[in-house]
């Protein structure tokens, strides 16, 4: 039990850093949660309001933090614990609520993508998750962001009852799950919601633009 407390706590810990955060405000001189659109601490807005290369390098450590206290983990703990499953959760936990930006963390995709990429090769949690990420962003488009997150990681842990035999993982992606989903259905409910869409490829199947609908009503008013 110590073992799997200790990794939780240092998996937690390596999550909460906030290298997105940290690298532009300490390089760039610059706040990335109040230049960024949606004030999110996340290497995504790093590419859009700083640079490229500096995307990159909070991209790659987003993914370590994740993935190197998850893999080191499995050296010495079982995955088959249910106790795992606060390792594997405990990256996720930590940047969606670190105690470095007053539990106002970011997102966790990309420190998700780094705790799946821990698991391999015993777990195909990676693929689960990056196929229907890829699929609702490009053949099967959902809009807004938002939307598609939350879409994308409830199909991979409805996929992951099927193709994962582990309890431990199973609970573990559920936490993630649930951790993520908290820190989108805010942006859907109070800034994306009037506006949505299913495209096949860019063909839009059903959606609205209520905001256009509303310029256009007022138009005509």
């Amino acid at each position: 039990m110590i073992a799997y407390l200790f990794w939780t706590a240092v998996s937690f810990f390596s999550g909460s850093v906030m290298y997105s955060y940290l690298i532009p405000k300490l390089f760039y001189k610059k706040d990335i949660t109040q230049i960024s659109k949606d004030g999110n601490p996340g290497c995504g807005n790093v590419f859009t309001c700083v640079s490229f290369p500096c995307g990159i390098i909070c991209l790659v450590l987003e993914l370590a933090k994740g993935a190197v206290p998850v893999w080191l983990s499995l050296q010495y703990v079982s995955p088959d614990n249910l106790m795992f499953a606060g390792v594997m959760a405990a990256p996720v936990l930590g940047h969606a609520f670190s105690p470095m930006l007053r539990n106002h963390g970011g997102k966790a995709i990309a420190v998700t993508f780094g705790t799946y990429i821990g698991l391999c090769p015993q777990s195909i949690m990676l693929f689960l998750l990056a196929i229907p990420f890829v699929f609702f962003s490009t053949a099967v488009r959902i809009n807004p962001h938002s939307l598609r997150v939350m879409t994308t990681y409830l199909v991979t842990l409805a996929g992951s009852l099927f193709f994962e035999e582990r309890t431990a993982l199973l609970l573990g992606a559920a936490i993630i799950t649930s951790a993520v989903v908290y820190r989108h259905i805010g942006d859907y409910v109070h800034r994306e919601k009037r506006q949505y869409g299913v495209y096949v490829f860019s063909y839009r199947i059903f959606g609205r633009d209520s905001e256009k609908n509303e310029l256009s009503h007022t138009g005509k008013a």
